[in-house]
């Protein structure tokens, strides 16, 4: 994309394992990293994983930094491809746009194949844009990223926490596009 200086994938990878390591620290979640480093998961085993997981109430979290062809744009955007995972980008998306003072793009209904042709929750978070010269510079900021964690998280102790969801007991994170299974295990995923 032109503009966009900084790759994508070191810092969705380090948004993952911050996020994986705040989910860990919770006695009763359960954290798998779908990549610890530099390399490519198929969209398909993705959606693969996510899917083995369907009847152990699970979400999916799929974390991303944007990228637009004007350099002016910026904020967070979150997105959902049904009912289920909109209740969960609600949750999410308040959370990062706080956490981090950004601007609200909007929970966007979207078909990407991470979400389509997936049986969870499913989300994927974009946390900023990284052909912004100034959120760029901020994601670079490990602080900014621990906060991003942080809030994504405060999200989904949200969705455990709500009356009428059963209580999550362990996540699966997957890591590849940021992408976060929620209820009894949460699939993360990073884009890389």
């Amino acid at each position: 994309m032109p503009g966009q200086r900084l790759p994508e994938k070191p810092y969705t990878l380090d948004v993952a394992k911050r996020l994986a390591r705040i989910l860990d620290g919770t006695d009763d979640i359960k954290v798998v990293l779908t990549r610890t480093g530099d390399y490519f998961v198929p969209l398909t085993w993705r959606t693969a994983t996510a899917n083995r997981e369907v009847g152990h109430r699970a979400v999916f979290v799929s974390i991303h930094f944007n990228a637009g062809w004007r350099q002016g744009a910026y904020g967070i955007e979150t997105y959902y491809n049904n009912s289920r995972g909109y209740r969960l980008a609600a949750l999410i998306h308040p959370r990062v746009i706080q956490a981090l003072g950004s601007i609200d793009r909007g929970i966007r209904h979207r078909g990407y194949f991470v979400l389509r042709r997936n049986r969870l929750p499913a989300v994927l978070v974009e946390c900023g844009f990284l052909t912004n010269p100034a959120e760029a510079s901020r994601i670079t900021d490990s602080g900014y990223r621990e906060r991003i964690a942080r809030a994504i998280a405060a999200g989904m102790f949200t969705r455990r926490n709500i009356g009428r969801v059963p209580c999550a007991r362990s996540y699966l994170v997957r890591e590849e596009t940021g992408e976060l299974v929620l209820f009894r295990i949460a699939l993360l995923e990073h884009h890389g």
